[in-house]
């Protein structure tokens, strides 16, 4: 019962303040009725926010956020629940007009009220508390640093995911393939708020579609071979586009000398017998001088090859 009602308290209170961000995005807007914008005032009838105000709210924000997700991480429940009161306060009367999308509001007052609902548990959770602080930084992250922001760094994360769906698919490993695409689905499942702030919303559903239809063929009784073959080179492209990399930037560089093993082999070939020439050269001076002189091994031999 009490489960229940926390569920349904936390739902509203998701609503209200997604109803609240993006009531500050429409308030934000000047009025236009065919003559001269006069300055936008709030629902109360006082001056809207100057843009000064509004980038040291967004700055609190983003400082609320990081001092949130260090104490979360560390367990630091009192401190933790100060840096939250501190991050919705910076949020009262802020614009977001131009930041991000109806569904960017969205998924950042979900994320928010996730984590508070976290955080207020009696049965706290490390784990818990873990993700749902790194969720919240990354969204936040991810609305004011639109060029450089920290989700990004997750591409080659979920790239190696896809590369072990891979190879566990060519070995005929179900249970490895399963758990590689497990560890795929949590991870997305950490910047998925920053990545609907950030990319549009056909890019996320297609995604996700990608994901719920890889599931169901990870997950079948039958190894339908195929199927997961195209499936995985599909995601491979839906993850890229989710990134927003290009089509043909490849997701894994290339290690030197590996497709081509014949060209090292010569190259190896070629300084072996040049030490064991430039050996017989020095011998054969030694002779011809009649000098007893200590044979010394090449400084190549002492040293071990490095490719």
């Amino acid at each position: 019962m009490r489960r229940t009602w926390l569920r349904g308290a936390t739902a509203v209170l998701t609503l209200l303040v997604a109803t609240l961000l993006w009531t500050s995005v429409v308030f934000a807007e000047p009025v236009k009725n065919g003559t001269e914008s006069k300055p936008s005032t709030s629902k109360a009838g006082t001056p809207a926010m100057s843009e000064q105000e509004r980038s040291e709210r967004l700055k609190q924000l983003e400082l609320a956020s990081e001092r949130l997700y260090e104490h979360m991480q560390q367990g630091s429940g009192q401190e933790a629940l100060a840096d939250m009161e501190a991050l919705i306060q910076a949020l009262e009367g802020v614009s977001f007009k131009g930041l991000t999308s109806v569904e960017g509001i969205h998924a950042l007052a979900e994320t928010i009220m996730d984590t508070k609902e976290t955080l207020v548990r009696a049965d706290a959770q490390p784990e818990a508390w873990a993700l749902s602080s790194a969720r919240l930084r990354l969204a936040v992250n991810s609305l004011l640093h639109p060029d450089k922001a920290l989700w990004q760094q997750y591409y080659k994360v979920m790239s190696d995911d896809l590369q072990q769906m891979k190879q566990a698919r060519a070995g005929g490993k179900p249970a490895g393939l399963r758990k590689a695409f497990q560890a795929l689905q949590d991870h997305y499942d950490v910047v998925r708020p920053a990545a609907v702030i950030r990319r549009p919303a056909s890019e996320i559903n297609r995604f996700e579609s990608w994901l719920s239809y890889t599931e169901g063929l990870s997950g079948a009784q039958s190894w339908d071979e195929k199927a997961l073959k195209g499936a995985i080179e599909q995601g491979e492209g839906e993850l890229k586009a989710l990134f927003g990399r290009r089509g043909d930037e490849p997701v894994f560089l290339p290690v030197t000398g590996v497709d081509s093993p014949w060209y090292w082999s010569a190259l190896i070939g070629l300084w072996i017998v040049l030490a064991l020439t430039y050996t017989g050269i020095r011998k054969y001076r030694a002779d011809q001088a009649v000098t007893a002189v200590r044979a010394q091994r090449p400084a190549e031999e002492m040293n071990r090859y490095r490719l």
